[in-house]
């Protein structure tokens, strides 16, 4: 198996463009090195002339957040109980684009919005959804529709059935990018407001997005993860869900830091997982076992909740000396961050799809509302400062 860095643009989000004919046997390629624990950086210099941007795949750029985005910092507000859980819920951005309380628009309407879902049984999922069952609480001329599935075709299908039934808004939160992208200029075609939140497609015709800082954060933990090794070693990468924007973009400037600052790193692909504890646990006792899995400096996965699947492997083969490292700032993480079993995390909040809706609802007032906002990204979770961060944040010990 050739081990060399692979050159700028060719890594694993290459194939992302969703799915297509035309590029599918590099993606089918890729995923067949992913899933025989080959390496795809393989400790050789890095490229001096482009560095980092050059580890940035044009065909990605709009999954990122556009530089004119209006950046939100964190702000907690008041606590609320979460009406599917019944824990304690703090969204950081609560206190962004304000609404009052009380009916919007025509009083003596109701505005009926869609919440698509690409994600389904997943706590990411089910904070992000009480987020905007809380705000949309507060309004009681607002009617939501939730879809919720982890199949990219249901959610087309839903969609669809949100533009034939005229909704008065759609709210999604995208599957994968190949897929979505369509079905989302599909509701533009329609004239339908739709704000997206987290997860990115290809296409800028929504009239809003909310975007947490994938950039910011990637660089961030391959940096941890680069200092902490002192630029020599071998990382092993868990990624999720394959064509989605967290996994390209996690992926993408992880990759590159790595390539770039820390030459001296080899990083190899264990089985992706789809953000999945129990799948990231399979996949992590397959690697363990391949010849591969004999050396491991640290490990890296895409989600906290792939990272305690990571764990249960190290715990059940006597491995716990390889730190991990992920993304996720849930009472889990926490925990795990407190008690050593995950050394840093970066915090990456479901908790915007209030912010969402009050966009979605400035519209619907016609009021000014910003066409992108960036969740300004918090620094990375470690021991030094859990404890102030963890106290509000959301999801369960466990």
């Amino acid at each position: 198996m050739n081990n060399e860095k692979p050159t700028p643009g060719s890594h694993l989000t290459k194939g992302h463009r969703y799915g297509s004919i035309a590029k599918g046997a590099t993606y089918v390629t890729l995923i067949m090195l992913a899933l025989s624990g080959c390496s795809i950086g393989g400790g050789t210099a890095a490229p001096s002339a482009s560095g980092i941007a050059g580890y940035y795949d044009p065909i990605n750029a709009a999954l990122y957040a556009p530089a004119d985005a209006q950046v939100i910092q964190p702000s907690s507000g008041p606590t609320d109980i979460g009406p599917i859980t019944g824990q304690e819920l703090t969204p950081l951005y609560s206190q962004a684009e304000p609404v009052p309380d009380g009916p919007i628009g025509d009083p003596s309407k109701t505005y009926t919005f869609c919440f698509s879902q690409g994600l389904s049984n997943n706590p990411w999922s089910t904070a992000q959804k009480e987020s905007l069952m809380i705000e949309a609480a507060r309004h009681p001329n607002v009617t939501i529709k939730y879809t919720e599935t982890n199949d990219p075709s249901q959610q087309v299908s839903d969609l669809q059935s949100c533009v034939s039934q005229k909704v008065d808004g759609v709210l999604v939160f995208p599957e994968s990018v190949g897929p979505l992208t369509p079905a989302v200029k599909s509701v533009c075609d329609a004239g339908i407001f739709i704000i997206g939140m987290e997860r990115t497609v290809d296409t800028t015709c929504p009239n809003s997005w909310v975007y947490l800082d994938y950039k910011q954060g990637a660089i961030d933990v391959a940096k941890a993860i680069g200092d902490k090794l002192g630029g020599k070693g071998t990382v092993v990468e868990t990624q999720g869900t394959m064509g989605s924007s967290p996994q390209i973009l996690r992926h993408e400037g992880f990759a590159g830091t790595l390539a770039t600052d820390y030459s001296g790193i080899t990083t190899y692909e264990a089985t992706p997982a789809d953000f999945d504890r129990t799948k990231a646990y399979q996949s992590a006792l397959s690697f363990l076992q391949s010849p591969q899995g004999k050396q491991i400096d640290a490990w890296y996965t895409q989600y906290s909740e792939m990272a305690l699947g990571v764990r249960a492997a190290l715990e059940q083969t006597g491995r716990t000396d390889i730190p991990i490292y992920t993304w996720g700032d849930d009472k889990a993480t926490c925990a795990a961050i407190e008690d050593g079993s995950v050394l840093a995390s970066v915090p990456a909040t479901p908790l915007h799809a209030d912010l969402a809706l009050r966009i979605a609802i400035k519209a619907i007032d016609k009021q000014d509302y910003p066409k992108a906002v960036l969740l300004q990204q918090p620094p990375l979770l470690t021991k030094d400062n859990t404890a102030a961060y963890c106290a509000t944040t959301w999801g369960s010990a466990s």
